[in-house]
């Protein structure tokens, strides 16, 4: 797999970067794209938005379409949100006839790992690409230590 990897990563050298989005209810997407720069250092093309109590609900639409418009220079744009259903997550439905030209995917129900492996591998995938590898991505990382730890007693004994 390492191998399709580089080879991914040389194919699109030189080309533009997918941007990514957070949306969250409150100030959740700020707390994820912050603490993603102790991990990945900066973050170049990915930016956040909160939605606070008694925003105006067509604004925040709005300054979501803005976003998604300003983080795409070809690649497109990987938004995620909080919640699915939610305000955050149907700001990016909303975008779907405000930006028909822009190529973007919406995944709800972020977490760290998520954003953290999108950051990391948006250069070696197109956006279908990383659209799938994220959502397994999120998926496989959710875990609950002593199912885990009984998982791994049972393959090596002490």
């Amino acid at each position: 797999m390492a191998h399709n990897l580089l080879y991914i990563k040389m194919k699109r050298k030189g080309e533009d970067m997918i941007g990514i989005l957070v949306l969250s209810h409150g100030s959740l997407s700020k707390g994820i794209v912050e603490s993603g720069k102790m991990i990945v250092g900066t973050n170049e093309k990915v930016d956040f938005l909160g939605l606070y109590e008694g925003d105006n609900i067509d604004e925040f639409y709005d300054r979501t379409a803005k976003k998604i418009k300003e983080l795409n220079d070809g690649s497109g744009v990987l938004v995620f949100s909080d919640l699915y259903g939610a305000s955050p997550f149907k700001a990016t439905a909303y975008c779907v006839k405000k930006l028909p030209e822009v190529d973007y995917r919406s995944i709800s129900g972020v977490n760290f790992s998520m954003f953290i492996e999108s950051v990391l591998m948006r250069e070696a995938m197109d956006l279908d690409e990383l659209t799938i590898h994220i959502l397994k991505t999120g998926q496989e990382g959710i875990k609950e230590l002593f199912t885990e730890a009984k998982s791994l007693s049972k393959e090596e004994p002490l």
